[in-house]
């Protein structure tokens, strides 16, 4: 460090200061100071504190750098990756502390057995891992990050994260609640504390680095600069910043860019979950970036495989109702009964486990329960690899297409899954004793002469093959059969002299007079309480928004949401954000399943040829007659007149008219 000093001040030209926020230090200011050169800083995080200002070491003036390029750009440049909306979750003894003469009878022998008076006992939020430490409140964190964080390829377990923990005892404590809640993944390793008094720490951080686990790394300062892990998805801030410098670091362990070696997805966001307010003491935006939330692939696959078994019920094929009986029994079994999602179904579980019967008797309750409870569940069982689900999930797609006799479907389907069997290398012994099933997999006869146990042994057969599989080659030309159509050239004329505009943007007008309308007027207010409007409140608010800019009328709403049936009302809700006005999509779902409610006697098959022509008239096909009915995909499934009686075909079609409507 002192070599410096036996060189002339002239002796360089230029002197670079990467990450020069740490130059206005005096051991490395003195270097800057020693030599007469032009001196180039480089920070993310410049500081403007009155001892040590970045800006003013470098003869920045009025803390404006000599050039700037923000987060915001790098993220339009596609160099770094935007945070999702800040996920705010702070627990009830974060907000409001613990006071005397407030504590539970629990908490008071608590803290008498610790030596302590429960009369002079007092603790802010803020003490939270300073003074005292709450088991609870360390649960509800690691519970809120399971629940919420950005999962892996699979969807099971969380993704690379971060816990920012207050001190090594607060780490200590956020690793006893994962093994508390968790411990059927962290015998996996899944959470790890790694800071500067854990031995071999380095190596933890190694690990993390470049191992499928650890996942979640509980750091108290090692992790928050300096290191690079691109793959991290989850920062969980369990504790309050008070440097803006720290926290910009803290912030940047997420932005780096990535792309997923096991699905090849691109890095799209990262998500930050703040049990602090850290975003709001710092006013730092919290908007971020919406993102998408993927379904579990273990989840997916049992709900494939529990609609593959309604469909079977209704048909004479008992060797297939059997087979998919023991894989629905065989999933929920791998379920980990300790870990604190599951334990509360544990008796559920056992009987599913051990009786065929709970599996014959699919009422629309016991369908319910398994649809929307249990299978939630799966991404806690130790599922197989991404590619091994993946091939699982497509070939039991392939299974209920072929069920419901959609040709187009099936033909989607064919491409996707001889594209991954073309990708296994024939040359290792476990692909190379599969040759022959692998070639009759790939022939025209076996995709002829489809069925539901061909379709079965060949996921058997080579799902499991899949880890081998190659990856495509570099420019690779992937092909995709997905619907697609303009959805922005929809004009709304409404001006008395021909004036108009495209549909969203007709909308965004409309929607922020609304919303600046709001303040002011009693009605809307009176709305957003919660409170329906008379009549006369409809028409003052109609002739407001009647005015010569928009003329806005219920007509020209409903073209523009194309909503037909939507009054006034439900429009201003839907942009005060009370009420969501339904898609299309999910208007004829309901109608369709309000019509099965209300012929509670549907047999399987009815119930199937109903659904098929939900998803007609959804896909806008033309059903006008009973012709249309005796056609693919509908005649696969039987002959509308036998299947129903004249009154209810008669119902079916005014429905498919009023929602062509």
């Amino acid at each position: 460090m002192s070599l410096y000093q036996t060189l002339s001040p002239g002796y360089y030209d230029l002197i670079i200061a990467d990450e020069s926020h740490r130059s206005i230090y005096s051991r490395y200011k003195a270097i800057l100071d020693h030599f007469d050169a032009l001196n180039l800083g480089l920070t993310a995080t410049p500081t403007d504190f009155l001892e040590h200002n970045t800006f003013e070491l470098f003869d920045c003036h009025d803390d404006t750098p000599t050039f700037y390029y923000g987060y915001d750009e790098a993220v339009r440049d596609t160099h770094l990756v935007p945070y999702r909306p800040v996920h705010v979750a702070r627990t009830r003894f974060q907000i409001e502390g613990l006071k005397p003469g407030e504590l539970p009878d629990e908490v008071k022998q608590q803290v008498r057995e610790q030596g302590l008076d429960p009369e002079q006992f007092s603790f802010d939020g803020s003490d939270l891992e300073r003074r005292v430490t709450n088991s609870g409140t360390n649960d509800a964190v690691v519970r809120e990050f399971m629940d919420h964080s950005i999962k892996d390829a699979v969807g099971a377990l969380p993704a690379k994260t971060i816990v920012f923990a207050v001190s090594h005892k607060h780490a200590i404590e956020l690793y006893k609640s994962f093994n508390r809640l968790y411990p059927d993944l962290q015998r996996r390793g899944l959470a790890k504390v790694i800071d500067s008094q854990m031995e071999r720490a380095e190596k933890t951080l190694d690990d993390f680095k470049n191992k499928e686990f650890p996942r979640v790394a509980i750091s108290v300062d090692m992790l928050d600069t300096g290191i690079d892990v691109p793959a991290i998805r989850n920062l969980i801030f369990a504790k309050p910043v008070f440097s803006k410098v720290k926290f910009w670091q803290m912030l940047g362990r997420g932005t780096r860019t990535w792309t997923d070696p096991v699905s090849g997805q691109k890095k799209a966001d990262f998500l930050v979950i703040d049990h602090w307010d850290n975003f709001d003491y710092f006013q730092v935006n919290k908007d971020g970036r919406a993102g998408d939330v993927a379904e579990p692939l273990p989840t997916r696959l049992f709900r494939l495989r529990l609609e593959k078994l309604q469909v079977l019920a209704g048909r004479a094929d008992t060797d297939s109702v059997a087979y998919t009986t023991d894989q629905l029994r065989r999933l929920v079994g791998a379920l980990p009964l300790e870990n604190v999602n599951v334990a509360p179904h544990a008796e559920e579980i056992h009987a599913l486990v051990d009786s065929d019967h709970r599996w014959q008797q699919l009422t629309e309750d016991r369908i319910a329960f398994l649809a929307h409870t249990l299978a939630p569940l799966l991404r806690f069982s130790v599922a197989g690899s991404y590619v091994e689900l993946q091939f699982e999930n497509q070939t039991e797609q392939l299974a209920l297409a072929h069920l419901k006799a959609d040709e187009g479907e099936v033909k989607r389907l064919r491409e996707r899954i001889t594209d991954h069997l073309a990708l296994l290398p024939t040359n290792i012994p476990e692909v190379r004793s599969n040759l022959e099933a692998l070639a009759a997999a790939q022939s025209e006869a076996f995709w002829a002469t489809l069925s539901c146990p061909r379709i079965m042994s060949l996921q058997e057969t080579f799902a499991p093959l899949m880890r081998f599989r190659n990856r495509r080659p570099p420019g690779t030309f992937v092909r995709l059969s997905l619907p697609d159509k303009i959805q922005q050239r929809h004009w709304i004329a409404f001006g008395p002299s021909g004036e108009g505009a495209f549909a969203e943007t007709y909308r965004a007008k409309v929607e922020a007079l609304v919303k600046d309308l709001a303040g002011d007027s009693p009605a809307l207010q009176r709305l957003s309480r919660g409170q329906d409007l008379s009549a006369e409140d409809i028409d003052a608010v109609a002739a407001v928004l009647g005015g010569p800019d928009l003329f806005v009328t219920v007509q020209r709403l409903r073209e523009a949401y194309r909503q037909p049936k939507a009054g006034l009302a439900d429009f201003l809700r839907h942009i005060l954000n009370i009420s969501r006005l339904p898609s299309r999509e999910e208007t004829i779902s309901q109608a369709f399943d309000e019509w099965v409610r209300q012929n509670p006697q549907l047999t399987a098959t009815q119930i199937m040829f109903v659904r098929t022509l939900r998803k007609a008239v959804m896909q806008k096909a033309e059903v006008s007659s009973v012709e249309a009915l005796r056609k693919p995909p509908f005649s696969t499934i039987g002959d509308p007149e036998q299947l129903f009686k004249k009154p209810q075909l008669t119902q079916l079609f005014q429905l498919v008219q009023s929602l062509a409507a």
